[in-house]
């Protein structure tokens, strides 16, 4: 594995599990019951530290979601750059490359629902002040919301990685290929006259020859 490939995958999972470690951090400094005052007919949000770890626990997330499918190669015709291939290696670079898109979708998909999860509890973390739910009290956030993005998240950075080494792996065959193709001259013998190394003969042609020696 390349050094660039490792270098980025655990930037991108450094980026994930800050997202995850801020969605635990959320869920325990998220707003009780107790911490919800009434004012008339308001229900009166404090300010609390899990509003702004839950967006930016988004934002990390989707940092590493955009890196890692950017740089895969999973963004533009969803196939790693220089995917060219040839001969038997076809079949299989064509197989890893629909494995790595359909991670790469599949990483979005989940990061999504991360995300859902990450937003809806800061909204209700907001420090605002809302109506009363018709004489029954006030609305609050449930346990297990920021925890759930944070696991949710973890899985989609894991699918997210694999993806991006997967695509950049069949690029780099793809890579390996097209230099294999570009020297197939070979250097070799000739009638015509002596060969260069790149295998274009030199001199003169044949029938000037036997003419010459018929001379």
């Amino acid at each position: 594995m390349k050094t660039g490939v490792i270098v980025l995958s655990v930037v991108v999972a450094l980026f994930g599990v800050a997202s995850a470690v801020l969605g635990f951090i959320a869920e325990g400094t998220k707003l009780a019951p107790g911490d919800i005052k009434i004012s008339r007919n308001e229900c009166v949000y404090p300010d609390n530290p899990a509003y702004a770890l839950g967006l930016v626990a988004a934002l990390l997330l989707l940092v590493a979601q955009i890196t890692a499918s950017a740089v895969g190669g999973c963004c533009g015709c969803c196939k790693p750059r220089g995917a060219g291939f040839s001969g038997s290696k076809r079949s299989r670079s064509k197989r890893i490359i629909g494995v790595g898109v359909v991670l790469c979708l599949g990483s979005w998909i989940v990061a999504l629902i991360a995300e859902w999860f990450f937003l809806r509890g800061a909204f209700w973390n907001a420090p605002m002040a809302r109506g009363t739910a018709q004489g029954r009290g006030c609305y609050y956030l449930k346990d297990g919301v920021f925890r759930m993005g944070a696991i949710v998240s973890i899985v989609a950075t894991v699918l997210a990685i694999i993806s991006y080494i997967m695509l950049c792996a069949a690029a780099g065959g793809a890579s390996t290929t097209t230099t294999t193709l570009g020297m197939g001259a070979v250097a070799g013998p000739s009638s015509a006259g002596n060969t260069k190394p790149d295998g274009i003969a030199v001199g003169q042609p044949a029938a000037s020859q036997q003419h010459a020696q018929a001379v």
